[in-house]
């Protein structure tokens, strides 16, 4: 709407140009692209801001540009030029010799301030003009000038630009077009179409003419137009090189007898094209290291805007890993790994994207001061490890156990009754009994053999260790300090982190450098239109209507997405261990609805992705997971908590009236500043009936996953029951496509909707980040905790603000609690490690 707002108003301008009293006391647009090969719509950038300000907009980011011409006075050497530059705010200065007679001659500089926007598709400016300098003999007044580009697709180019003066009637207009036959920069056919004032719309200037490209950066082109007189006409030529961030382009100009009028030179940094397939290299400089410094930070899946020094947005990382791997320059990358953490799924897709890059050749250096397994895992796809001297590795194997309170319950004076219909499905175990169950023990037992073989595996890939050597350190040394570690061959050295550009400088003849502008640039895009967008949708946590996954706005997010036409695939973060089924069946039925739009869906898999975690994977058009992913447990359970004795013991009771034979179900023992009880256990009836809606609800479990995974239902029944499954065993039951991190997952989504692998996308997340943390303040007063905090809808909340994938016993004693029975899709909790939970 405000594209159309805008569009009809300069056509507004440019028809009153029309009717307006031919005045002086403007730049005349003719004169104004005299730099340009083509005009501001079809070329964008700083220089063409002068012709049509929304110019500054058409770059995909701040860009400058300078020119001048040799039409010069016999006793000058530079009467003509001009300098441009900004994106969002832009400048630019044009100074302009004109012969007022015969050996007479008038300088004027003019000057242009202006606002300006854009996004790929349409750019908007407005911009306020005013002239310097011999104003008197070449008049100029005061002006708005108001400009836009709308480039719709990859094949056409629209600009409008309008001047008004603030001081007469005098106004100008200006139209341009371009078409690109193939929807690609080696054709581009334009023209052009200028009014002056007292110019009928019938009696502007024409101009044409086309541009090739036959390689990036390497562009010639024709212009003709129309002379201001009306009566001749001029033709530029233009040929233009861009080298890295560099562009230079001449263009000379002929009148229409063909003799020669001038050449303008042009200069552009941060050119609005992409560079010639070469990088100029005067001599050759010593191999680049990329430093990355990780101390103290967690890899995660979002951080804020503002002041967040403590998380690592894994999307963040894999870019710059991504640039290390394209720049030719950069010969490896060192990692300061000291007290970094993350979640497990992220680290495993950090290791693969490293290995990667150890692949391509590039070497990997690693730092590590205190690191346990899953660090110590990461580090070893370094070609070099080095451990600080005071350094330790904690190596001392996995566990995996569970607090079974049934003896707390019972001398607290709560009741519990397990709604358990399912060997598998464990979760409520942690409240029926005082030890693990057989078939609990049996699936957590593959759970720490997975994680353990891949720990070793991964340990020992680049250092010459066999698996008995790393089974024998764990069994024997556990605790290992620096010295130890480089006499095992687990590191190579111990040094401290700020020494490792000497020893590089001394040992590889190679540079430390940090990650600046230089190696994170890409290269302007000189498609047009807006790219196609992937949005990341995070779904982390329980699955909760209004916390965790937040299923009703994150379903209503998604379901936005299918009527949205720059979206072409959406990839679903899913890190949840479930919880209730309501959530749970929005987001799925949200990702029917993008299917049937024609958008392919990739679920990635984080740490936990069970139960009603499996429940929002199932739909997808392809499900990715990573071998520790603990996924599966397709299965319901509930459980009914009751106040057997404990009011008693607290000098308390419930009493009330009601109607309907079981009103009274829910009618509680309420403790002060504490929390609330279900008065009564259930009675046989009511179990029944609790049995009965967890069956169906299983049954339908079942049959959504065999439609969603085109299983049959017997299958989906042998797998179920509540198992757990761990992301390799998934893939190969059927219900998971293969193995990939949350890039292998965008990748996908690029390729099923049709993206060419080398054509630009943007990354849409959701929820956005937000800007800041607010910081907690927290009130302790006697059996009373306070929590003040600003207002998420001001501030945002992380959807991962918990850190946990899973919940705690308590967390899930609540939750058992809360669901009063009803059907619940949960993982039970402490399915990880503990020690991977900091």
């Amino acid at each position: 709407m405000r594209a159309l707002i805008l569009f009809v108003l300069l056509i507004t301008v440019a028809g009153a140009a029309a009717l307006a009293e031919t005045r002086p006391g403007l730049t005349d647009p003719l004169y104004a692209n005299d730099h340009l090969a083509a005009p501001p719509g079809a070329a964008g950038g700083a220089a063409g801001a002068f012709y049509n300000p929304a110019a500054w907009a058409a770059c995909d980011r701040s860009s400058d540009a300078f020119w001048w011409n040799d039409d010069n006075r016999p006793d000058k050497h530079f009467d003509n030029w001009g300098l441009s530059f900004g994106r969002t705010l832009g400048f630019a200065v044009r100074h302009h010799t004109i012969m007022t007679s015969p050996g007479d001659y008038a300088g004027v500089t003019d000057w242009q301030i202006g606002l300006a926007k854009g996004n790929r598709r349409s750019h908007s400016a407005l911009a306020w003009r005013w002239s310097t300098g011999d104003t008197h003999a070449v008049p100029r007044e005061k002006a708005l000038a108001i400009g836009h580009i709308l480039r719709p697709g990859r094949g056409l180019a629209l600009g409008l630009a309008g001047v008004e003066s603030m001081e007469s009637d005098a106004r100008h207009g200006a139209l341009d077009l371009a078409w690109r036959p193939l929807g690609k920069p080696w054709l581009t056919l334009f023209g052009d179409y200028v009014l002056r004032g007292g110019e009928q719309w019938d009696n502007g200037r024409l101009g044409g003419g086309l541009t090739v490209q036959p390689v990036p950066g390497l562009r010639m082109g024709l212009h003709l137009r129309e002379d201001p007189t009306g009566d001749d006409y001029q033709a530029t030529y233009s040929l233009g090189i861009t080298l890295g961030t560099h562009g230079f382009t001449a263009l000379p100009s002929y009148d229409g007898d063909g003799d020669h009028r001038h050449t303008t030179y042009l200069l552009e940094t941060n050119a609005p094209r992409a560079p010639l397939p070469i990088e100029p290299r005067i001599f050759a400089p010593p191999a680049r290291i990329v430093a990355l410094n990780l101390e103290n930070r967690r890899l995660t899946y979002q951080k804020y805007r503002m002041f967040d020094d403590v998380r690592l947005a894994w999307l963040d990382l894999a870019h710059v890993l991504d640039a290390i791997r394209r720049d030719d320059q950069v010969s490896g990358v060192a990692l300061n790994l000291a007290s970094f953490s993350g979640r497990p799924s992220l680290i495993w897709e950090l290791r693969e994207t490293l290995a990667e890059l150890r692949d391509d050749g590039k070497e990997i250096h690693i730092h590590l001061d205190r690191a346990g397994m899953l660090l110590y895992a990461l580090a070893g796809v370094a070609n070099r490890v080095t451990i600080d001297p005071e350094g330790m590795l904690d190596l001392h194997g996995l566990d995996l156990s569970r607090t079974y309170m049934r003896g707390l319950l019972d001398k607290v004076g709560l009741g519990f009754t397990a709604l358990q219909y399912f060997d598998h499905k464990t979760a409520v175990e942690v409240l029926s009994r005082h030890d693990m169950s057989d078939a609990d023990r049996e699936q957590r037992g593959r759970i720490v053999d997975v994680i353990y073989e891949w720990i070793r595996s991964a340990s020992c890939l680049n250092n010459d260790l066999f698996d008995a050597d790393y089974d024998e350190i764990v069994n024997e040394d556990v605790l290992i300090y620096a010295d130890e570690a480089v006499a095992l061959g687990l590191a190579d050295d111990m040094a401290r982190w700020h020494d490792l550009g000497d020893w590089l400088a001394v040992q590889r003849n190679a540079e430390l450098v940090a990650p600046d502008a230089s190696l994170l640039r890409v290269h302007h895009d000189e498609r047009w239109g807006r790219p196609p967008t992937v949005a990341v949708v995070y779904a982390v946590g329980g699955c909760d209507m209004d916390t965790g996954i937040k299923g009703r706005a994150t379903s209503a997010y998604m379901r936005g997405l299918v009527g949205d036409p720059d979206v072409a695939a959406v990839v679903l973060r899913a890190d949840s261990p479930g919880g209730d089924p309501l959530p749970s069946d929005l987001v799925a039925e949200a990702i029917n609805l993008l299917r049937e739009a024609g958008k392919p869906v990739i679920v990635s898999q984080g740490d936990v992705a069970a139960s009603g975690g499996y429940w929002i994977s199932m739909n997808g058009t392809e499900i990715l997971t990573t071998p520790l992913t603990i996924t599966g447990s397709i299965g319901v359970i509930s459980g009914w908590v009751w106040d057997k004795t404990m009011h008693e013991s607290a000098g308390l009771n419930a009493d009330g009236v009601s109607r309907g034979a079981h009103a009274d179900i829910f009618r509680s023992v309420r403790y002060p500043f504490a929390f609330a009880v279900p008065y009564r256990d259930m009675t046989e009836q009511e179990y029944d009936m609790a049995r009965d809606r967890i069956l169906t609800m299983y049954d339908r479990f079942v049959v959504a996953v065999a439609k969603g995974r085109n299983l049959d239902e017997d299958h989906v029944r042998a797998v179920g029951g509540g198992r757990i499954w761990m992301g390799e065993d998934a893939v190969e039951q059927g219900l998971c496509d293969g193995i990939g991190g949350l890039v292998d997952a965008i990748a996908r989504a690029r390729e099923l909707a049709g993206i060419d692998p080398d054509d630009e996308v943007l990354l849409r997340e959701y929820p956005p980040r937000p800007l800041l943390e607010w910081p907690s303040m927290r009130l302790p007063l006697p059996g009373l905790a306070l929590s003040l905090r600003m207002p998420s809808a001001l501030w945002g909340v992380m959807p991962e603000s918990s850190e946990e994938s899973e919940p705690g016993e308590l967390g899930y004693l609540k939750s058992i609690a809360d669901s009063a029975g009803s059907p619940r899709l949960l993982l039970a909790p402490g399915c990880l490690p503990e020690d991977w939970k900091q």
